[in-house]
């Protein structure tokens, strides 16, 4: 019997026992003599086939080069610097290089970047689960390397990104904490005396982000309308600080405030001014620079938080203990206060500086089946119209 043999360059396709179907290529020889080889992966034979002819179709425009030696390690450091770093914060640069150095590196690091397959990546993720890394971690490790990997497709230097066939770890969405209303009244109790209190009075009727608050000058609020303007925010890294733009465009904003944190903030104004700090942020430390977000939660918020509840404790009160909430927790424990008491979540979201009501939506889908309950109660009112009719009647 006759059997047409696979002309040069038409790939092998086959199925490896872990269910993934594998087309080897030959793209010729390098200039050290060694043959040219690449694998596609994916998780269908029909997969596979399809990316085997995009990439002869590239490889015959000329558009394949050979990435050589270059390992991961060294892609991904020319990737951080050429393509991230101009497009990204500094604080997400610096994150994106721990990332490589401390999770990505001593594992796939040394393999070359035209070798590399979704095995590694899936095996990245055992043994980073193995080593106590949290999903969140390993999610936003994966969502990472897709990125940098994709860029490295773009550039032609892989035929596809390994990452794109391997599920990344999905973390428990956690269990936002905010106070009530009764915690807030608590908690600003504690507070009155301390330095910042005008910064927590602020924080919850705002909703502002922790860095927004930060970064205000007194030249941001308006008095005579009663708002603030939002339109920096101060990142630390390292222990230095930096201002920047608001995360968005949404979140350059102008928030009304209310009388009473208008009142604290007016105290504070007096109290900085005999300080002679009325030149720098609004919220400063003892000798008038930026605050330190460390510093914030050591010395004043934890502190706070424990005397409400010593006092609560002295009183012998049957109100359980505040529980020790991140200074993030301020900002949802506006939004949801807000919600609770039928704001529309429309203005919510632009208090917020969210992008889209749809996040706000989303993150504070909690609230959701109260509001649910009103809106149950207000159409029970519409339809009856007042009247005790019964249906069917005539």
């Amino acid at each position: 019997m006759n059997r047409k043999r696979r002309g040069r360059g038409e790939g092998g396709i086959y199925r490896r026992p872990n269910g993934y179907w594998v087309a080897c290529m030959s793209l010729g020889y390098t200039d050290t003599g060694k043959r040219r080889r690449y694998f596609i992966y994916a998780k269908t034979k029909g997969e596979v086939q399809e990316k085997l002819r995009r990439i002869q179709n590239d490889a015959s425009s000329g558009r394949l080069p050979d990435a050589g030696n270059l390992t991961v390690k060294d892609y991904l450091a020319r990737w951080l610097e050429n393509t991230a770093r101009p497009s990204i914060a500094a604080k997400t640069h610096l994150r994106y290089e721990q990332l490589i150095r401390l999770r990505i590196n001593p594992h796939i690091g040394s393999v070359r970047l035209n070798k590399l397959a979704p095995i590694h990546v899936e095996q990245l993720f055992v043994i980073l689960e193995r080593n106590g890394v949290s999903a969140r971690g390993r999610q936003m490790t994966g969502t990472m390397l897709h990125t940098a990997l994709r860029r490295a497709v773009q550039l032609k230097l892989i035929p596809y990104n390994p990452a794109s066939d391997v599920a990344k770890p999905k973390p428990a969405k956690p269990e936002m904490q905010v106070y009530d209303l009764d915690q807030v009244a608590r908690f600003l109790d504690a507070a009155r005396t301390d330095r910042l209190f005008a910064l927590y009075v602020l924080a919850l009727d705002s909703g502002m982000r922790q860095g927004e608050l930060f970064a205000l000058h007194w030249t941001d609020f308006d008095f005579a309308s009663g708002s603030v303007l939002v339109q920096r925010s101060l990142e630390e890294i390292n222990g230095h600080h930096r201002l920047k733009e608001t995360k968005s465009a949404k979140g350059r904003r102008r928030i009304p405030l209310s009388r009473f944190t208008l009142d604290a903030l007016n105290e504070h104004r007096k109290r900085m001014l005999a300080d002679g700090y009325m030149s720098g942020p609004v919220f400063c430390n003892t000798d008038g620079g930026f605050l330190h977000k460390a510093n914030v939660l050591r010395r004043s918020f934890w502190p706070i938080i424990t005397n409400a509840n010593k006092e609560a404790k002295k009183q012998n009160t049957e109100p359980a203990l505040l529980p020790e909430i991140r200074f993030h927790d301020l900002r949802h424990t506006c939004a949801t206060l807000l919600l609770l008491a039928g704001e529309n979540p429309k203005v919510v979201s632009e208090r917020l500086g969210h992008a889209s009501i749809e996040l706000t939506l989303n993150c504070y889908s909690h609230v959701l089946p109260t509001m649910q309950q009103g809106a149950a109660a207000k159409m029970n009112a519409i339809l009856g119209l007042g009247r005790t009719q019964k249906i069917g009647s005539n």
